[in-house]
């Protein structure tokens, strides 16, 4: 595998200057940002281990080379093609890591325990389903995205940027998380600008679930959190209904579940920041311009409006709203 990786990455022979120049340009964020975005994991401060996943579950550290005045630049780009590949290789054993240790705790439970009965009856932490989760989602993605890397070779970081679908969670550069997050939550902004509730009394209730919803709100949702890609909306002319709302419909229940985990295992004030960016963002809330304090307290306002509010309607509707509803 890791012969694989070299030939692959062009770490056997010298690429071209200009692939190269083409790579760095595409793939480097200024080096302040860069790292404060791809030191998250190795940052981390555990202040609860059943409110947060391992941070095995998330991407590990991108450390790249500065180069240096008097420095070559095919001595410089061979250097950054191994930084990306001693990158990839850490996702990728963190993907086997986390499937084993997944196995390990759904093994445990008694037979035909559901997810939420075991969460329910304290068999399983909020930290241990996010686990399970995650590496179920990593798993499925291993296929295509070792398909990529087979054609795409030393491009792969290159051309991974514009695919996150194909990319484990584990492999993700942080460049491809803040492109991910400025084009969700753009597409988020358009959608709310076109509206999403029928009325000003709609807007005051407190229930509305998931088959009350019309198309306009159910695509609403699926734009803001991501449920379908948007060339369905250039070329298709949208997604279709019952898909979409059956999409809508187990994200809820999910967020249901999260809910309840969050503050039965330690609350918002025990999780440590990527989860709670990695939480606001499933409940389609804005993570990027908003600090650390801020984003605490906008989710701790959704768990706070959960108790008299249903998870569509808060979907449909910004924190502003959500403490003039009845």
């Amino acid at each position: 595998m890791t012969v694989v990786f070299q030939c692959r990455l062009g770490l056997t022979h010298t690429p071209t200057k200009a692939i190269y120049q083409t790579l760095s340009r595409n793939l480097l964020l200024p080096r302040q940002t860069l790292r404060l975005a791809s030191t998250a994991a190795a940052t981390r401060v555990v202040h609860n281990t059943t409110v947060n996943p391992p941070s095995s579950t998330l991407p590990a550290p991108l450390v790249l080379p500065v180069r240096s005045p008097s420095q070559s630049a095919p001595s410089y780009y061979i250097l950054l093609g191994k930084a990306y590949l001693a990158f990839y290789k850490t996702g990728a054993k963190a993907v086997y890591t986390n499937f084993k240790a997944s196995q390990a705790t759904t093994s445990r439970l008694p037979p035909s325990t559901s997810i939420p009965d075991a969460l329910e009856k304290g068999l399983l932490s909020r930290a241990e389903w996010q686990l399970i989760r995650r590496s179920r989602q990593d798993i499925k993605k291993v296929p295509l995205f070792a398909l990529v890397f087979m054609i795409c070779g030393e491009f792969t970081p290159l051309v991974v940027v514009f695919m996150a679908g194909v990319v484990p969670r584990t492999c993700m550069i942080p460049k491809q998380v803040q492109r991910m997050r400025e084009k969700l939550e753009a597409r988020r902004g358009r959608s709310f600008r076109d509206g999403t509730l029928e009325s000003e009394d709609q807007a005051l209730r407190s229930t509305l679930e998931v088959d009350d919803l019309k198309g306009f709100q159910l695509v609403h949702i699926g734009r803001s959190l991501g449920l379908y890609p948007e060339l369905f909306d250039r070329f298709f002319g949208g997604f279709p209904t019952a898909v979409l709302r059956a999409r809508v419909r187990r994200w809820k229940e999910y967020l249901e579940l999260d809910d309840v985990a969050i503050e039965k295992n330690g609350g918002v004030g025990q999780m440590e920041m990527e989860e709670v960016r990695i939480a606001a963002e499933e409940r389609g809330l804005d993570v990027l311009g908003e600090n650390d304090t801020q984003l605490r307290g906008v989710l701790k306002d959704w768990l706070a409006a959960r108790k008299n509010q249903s998870v569509t309607k808060l979907l449909l509707t910004r924190p502003s709203i959500w403490a003039k509803t009845h």
